[in-house]
C-alpha cells in the first residue's frame, strides 16, 4: 500500500473570526493511499489552536510503514503529528469501503439518510453590516439554520443575536461561544438567548468541566447546552451527562473515524443530544463527517460556498439540505471551478 501526503492551504472567502482568533487561510494534511488499483483519501486539519504541525505530520508520514492491510493497527503518533494519523485512518477506510463497493457509512454499519438539514456557520462580524451581508448570502442559498460564532465581547454577541433574529424571523439559530465567556457573562447571556428562541448554545464557558459545574449553579434558563472543547474522549461522557445536554463530536478531535463513531453511539445511548461537527477542512474530511450524520441530531458541516471544498468532495448542499454522493467509500469527485463536485 502506497501512502502519499501533502499540506494543502484552504483560502477562505472572508476572514473567519472565532473566540480563538482570526484566520484568512487554514492548512490541512491530505493523504492518499493506493493499493491494487484502489485509492482512498483522508484529511487531518491543522487548526492553529491544536498541537499538530505541518512539518511533524509530513515527517510522521515519511516514516510510516504502510503495509498491505488497510485494517492493520496504525502506530501511535506524537501530538504534533496526530492530524496525519487521522488522515491515514480516514484514507484507509475510504479505500476499504471502495474495495467493498459500499458507501463508508454503510461499510461502518450505519443506515444512511436521503438528506439532512445542516447549519451554516457565521463568523463573528466586525459590524452589523457584515452580519447582514452574511445572513443575506446564506438565505439566498436556502439556509434556514444558522450558527453564530460568539465569544468576544458578550454585549456585542447579544447585539448580533438580536439583529440576526430581527433580520430572519423565519430562521433558527444556534450560538457557538468556543469557550469564550466567563461564568458571569454566560449567566446573563444564556437566558437572553433562550428568550430569542435559540435552539442551542455550544460551549458557553471554558473547557474544564469545573466551569460547567459553576455555570449550572447559577443558570436557570438557557437553550440546550452542547459541549465541544470540553468533550474530547469517552472519559467525558459522565460529566457531559451530568452537566451538558449534548456533545459535539469531530473526527479530528476524536482521533479518527472509528473513535468518532464510537463517541456518537455512546453519547446517544447515554441520552445526550449529538452533533457531528467539522473543522475548517476540505470536502474530504467534511464528506467523512457527512457519512456519520445518521448518528447525529444536529449536523454542522459548512456548505461549499462558505468554506471551499477543493480539491475533492462527496456531498452537495441544496438549500439547507445535505445530500451524499452515490458511490463507494467517500464517493469523492473533483471540485469544479464553480465550487461544485462534478
Amino acid at each position: 500500500m502506497k501512502v502519499e501526503g501533502e499540506i494543502f492551504t484552504i483560502g477562505l472567502p472572508r476572514p473567519f473570526r472565532i473566540a480563538h482568533g482570526v484566520s484568512r487561510t487554514r492548512e490541512t494534511v491530505l493523504v492518499r493511499v493506493s493499493d491494487d488499483g484502489f485509492t482512498g483519501w483522508g484529511e487531518g486539519a491543522l487548526p492553529p489552536y491544536y498541537p499538530s504541525r505541518a512539518d511533524a505530520c509530513l515527517d510522521w508520514l515519511r516514516g510510516l510503514e504502510a503495509g498491505s492491510d488497510p485494517f492493520a493497527a496504525l502506530p501511535p503518533a506524537p501530538e504534533e503529528a496526530a492530524a496525519a494519523r487521522v488522515a491515514v485512518e480516514m484514507a484507509r477506510f475510504d479505500l476499504a469501503a471502495g474495495r467493498a463497493g459500499l458507501p463508508l457509512g454503510k461499510f461502518l454499519g450505519m443506515e444512511g439518510r436521503e438528506s439532512v438539514a445542516v447549519a451554516r456557520t457565521l463568523s463573528i462580524p466586525e459590524n452589523i453590516a457584515e452580519l447582514g451581508e452574511m445572513m443575506a448570502e446564506g438565505r439566498a442559498r436556502g439556509s434556514r439554520l444558522f450558527k453564530l460564532k460568539m465569544g468576544g465581547d458578550v454585549g456585542w454577541d447579544l447585539d448580533c443575536a438580536r439583529q440576526a433574529v430581527r433580520l430572519a424571523p423565519d430562521c433558527r439559530f444556534m450560538a457557538d461561544v468556543n469557550a469564550g465567556w466567563r461564568i458571569g457573562e454566560a449567566v446573563v447571556a444564556l437566558p437572553m438567548l433562550a428568550n430569542l428562541g435559540f435552539v442551542l448554545v455550544e460551549q458557553p464557558v471554558g473547557a474544564d468541566w469545573e466551569y460547567w459545574r459553576e455555570l449550572r449553579e447559577y443558570t436557570r434558563s438557557s437553550p440546550p447546552l452542547i459541549a465541544d472543547e470540553s468533550f474530547q474522549t469517552a472519559g467525558d461522557i459522565k460529566d457531559a451527562c451530568a452537566l451538558a445536554d449534548g456533545v459535539n463530536v469531530k473526527i479530528l478531535k476524536a482521533g479518527g473515524i472509528s473513535a468518532a463513531k464510537e463517541l456518537l453511539v455512546e453519547a446517544r445511548e447515554s441520552g445526550l443530544q449529538t452533533m457531528i461537527g467539522v473543522m475548517v477542512e476540505t470536502g474530504i474530511a467534511r464528506s467523512a463527517a457527512a457519512q456519520l450524520s445518521s448518528l447525529a441530531d444536529w449536523v454542522d458541516i459548512d456548505p461549499p460556498d462558505a468554506i471551499p471544498t477543493d480539491p475533492l468532495c462527496g456531498f452537495t448542499i441544496e438549500g439547507e439540505h445535505l445530500h451524499l454522493h452515490e458511490g463507494a467509500g467517500l464517493a469523492l469527485s473533483a471540485v469544479t471551478a464553480g465550487g461544485r463536485a462534478g
